[in-house]
């Protein structure tokens, strides 16, 4: 019964709340007003959801997409003894299911984004850009939602779908540049790319998130990455993250943490042959952003050219943090505090420190030995090494479980640390019942630019899973990638409310509880069957 991926025969999940509003009874209770789903075979090119014209999904390009077109094709991607009867996503011949990595992607192109063209282009280029580095070998999937709540601009969402089929979708069978167009899209063959169009301007980014993640084919997912801050994984992240789980290939239930920087210069080492300000223009004209290497993080590291505060960096900043010294402008020292804890990812308090700068102190530890082959910040001793880690891997775990006691700045740090993290995750989890999709989804109801980022975290070290790192691969946005993403259009349309989008505290503070009980519940209820276990031998 392990989960290590999905099929069109054997879906993981089949229904994505991307918008909610709360209901007068019962208390806490939420109605999904906007759903998705994915189409049940590759044979069918849209598929709507079980709400009616509330939004549709149709998938661009899937790797074993042509194949089963052309003919009847058996899938056993998940690991199964038994072939599936319909036809799968994926081309099982593309995909270890077990030891590949599949970097999920969500793309959310707002009518602000659709009014410059260049900007719709610089968007993709960055989606394309990701991919691109993550490689054509390891699968990846890309979900795209354009806003269509706005009948004025039916010419530009039709531009806007017109791009996005010219940047993913397959060429045509009669079309004249197909091969020209197929060396240009090497990097997508293993991809599965799918439009979400929705009448709604603002939707949840954990409901893309969780439909992007129940598609992947394989036991390891990549998600998180937050393409519209300009975000670019790092050269070798693909081969890390592989690395990766080749080594946990018999231990289950770990998550590792890449962390995310925003980069004060951009990578101008070489421009790949006619790009410029650190663009690639290859292959064959598509505009690839770079990210620099792991090679160059003990240079970093020293010149302190990265920094871990993203939103200082935001084409639209938090309205708290307008006033960068928080003058005598008349705002309370509350409202002060808060808006230090939006513009400074690490508050003051030395348990909501543990949580950011410790996974990133260890991670700069652990990727700095990797590239010199030494142990970086730790002693030399291997025993005094092990058992500084294993302290640091304590304090993490206790730092995030800390989280869901929902009291005072715990309960705000929470629900206001304003950055996505970026998680390579098990699927399967820390027992053999436990699956990490079905256990501990993103939860889709809490839309908004901050809004319990770090919920699904805590949950995962609550439920007994393993917090760690992944040396070497991290993601960073640079001058240009930002540059690329932001104009007046934006900053005029955009919110600055970094808050939750949900319009009802209550039902925020129920949603929270039943969360934190379910996780506990579970975590009780596994413990009791080990103890039954262990007390029957």
């Amino acid at each position: 019964s392990a989960d290590t991926g999905s099929t069109s025969a054997h879906p993981s999940g089949n229904r994505f709340c991307l918008k909610s509003i709360p209901k007068r009874y019962p208390k806490g209770a939420t109605a999904c007003t906007v759903a998705a789903s994915w189409p049940r075979s590759p044979d069918a090119d849209y598929g709507s959801t079980s709400l009616s014209e509330s939004a549709s999904v149709t998938v661009l390009r899937s790797p074993a997409k042509k194949q089963q077109l052309s003919k009847s094709k058996m899938s056993s991607v998940r690991g199964r003894k038994a072939d599936s009867k319909t036809g799968s996503w994926w081309d099982e011949k593309l995909v270890d299911a077990n030891n590949d990595v599949t970097l999920a992607l969500t793309l959310q192109i707002t009518s602000a984004h659709m009014k410059d063209k260049s900007m719709v282009r610089n968007l993709l280029s960055l989606a394309d850009s990701n991919i691109f580095h993550w490689g054509g070998l390891q699968p990846s999937v890309l979900l795209i939602h354009v806003d269509s709540s706005n009948e004025e601009d039916a010419d530009l969402l039709k531009d806007t779908v017109k791009l996005i089929r010219d940047t993913f979708a397959p060429p045509s069978n009669d079309d004249a540049t197909t091969t020209s167009s197929t060396s240009s899209t090497a990097h997508l063959k293993n991809s599965l790319v799918a439009v979400i169009d929705s009448y709604e301007p603002a939707i949840s980014r954990k409901g893309l998130l969780n439909m992007a993640t129940f598609g992947a084919p394989t036991r390891w997912i990549v998600s998180g990455l937050e393409l519209e801050r300009g975000l670019v994984l790092s050269r070798e992240a693909s081969v890390y993250a592989g690395r990766q789980a080749k080594a946990y290939a018999d231990m289950t239930g770990h998550v590792f943490v890449l962390p995310q920087f925003a980069s004060t210069r951009d990578d101008t080492r070489d421009d790949g042959g006619g790009g410029e300000n650190g663009k690639h223009r290859y292959p064959e004209g598509r505009v690839i952003y770079s990210g620099v290497g792991a090679d160059l993080l003990p240079s970093i590291r020293g010149k302190q050219t990265m920094r871990s505060n993203l939103s200082e960096y935001d084409c639209v900043r938090c309205e708290e943090e307008d006033d960068e010294e928080y003058a005598d402008d008349g705002v309370d020292d509350a409202a002060k505090s808060h808006g230090r804890r939006l513009s400074d990812a690490h508050p003051s308090s030395s348990a909501e420190k543990n949580v950011d700068e410790l996974l990133e102190d260890l991670w700069w530890d652990l990727s700095v030995a990797d590239v010199y082959g030494t142990p970086g910040g730790f002693n030399g001793a291997s025993e005094t090494s092990l058992g500084a880690m294993a302290k640091i891997h304590d304090r993490i775990e206790v730092s995030l479980v800390s989280l869901l006691d929902r009291k005072g700045e715990h309960l705000e740090y929470l629900r206001y640390f304003d950055k996505s993290p970026i998680l390579m995750i098990d699927r399967l989890g820390p027992k053999k019942e436990m699956m990490t999709l079905d256990l501990a989804p993103e939860v889709e109801d809490f839309r908004g630019r901050a809004c319990f980022h770090l919920l699904r975290l805590a949950q995962l070290a609550t439920l007994g899973y393993k917090v760690s790192v992944l040396p070497g691969a991290f993601a960073a946005s640079y001058p240009n990638t930002r540059e690329a993403l932001c104009n007046e259009s934006i900053r005029e349309s955009s919110t600055s409310q970094c808050d939750c989008e949900l319009d009802s505290e209550s039902t925020i503070k129920e949603i929270l509880m039943d969360e934190v009980k379910r996780s506990a519940k579970v975590a009780v209820l596994m413990k009791e069957v080990d103890d039954r276990l262990l007390n029957s031998q």
